[in-house]
């Protein structure tokens, strides 16, 4: 499935652990996220539970860029500015722009 405007469309598998949308992430998946900190969960170093991550069909971070006005081009979420600029929101599992 493609949307218009969008470079990378939607992937009905992880890359990496291969689950379907909506399912739970593989341990070890390199493209799971920490719910706690929004980012990799592999590379988590904090003393807490990473929680569950699903994969949602889309890279982490994509929607929110696309959400927040955060593109290079369009079509092209900037990730990189999203951690920049953005903080994490555990309880809605979304990156926000503080006020």
């Amino acid at each position: 499935m493609t949307t218009p405007g969008i470079v990378f469309p939607q992937q009905d598998h992880c890359p990496d652990c291969a689950v379907s949308i909506d399912e739970e992430h593989v341990d070890g998946c390199d493209v799971a996220r920490c719910i706690v900190t929004g980012l990799q969960q592999l590379s988590c170093l904090h003393d807490h539970d990473c929680g569950i991550d699903v994969w949602t069909g889309r890279w982490p971070g994509d929607a929110d860029c696309e959400r927040l006005g955060l593109m290079i081009g369009p079509g092209l979420p900037d990730v990189c500015r999203l951690y920049l600029e953005a903080t994490w929101d555990p309880a809605s599992r979304q990156w926000i722009v503080p006020t």
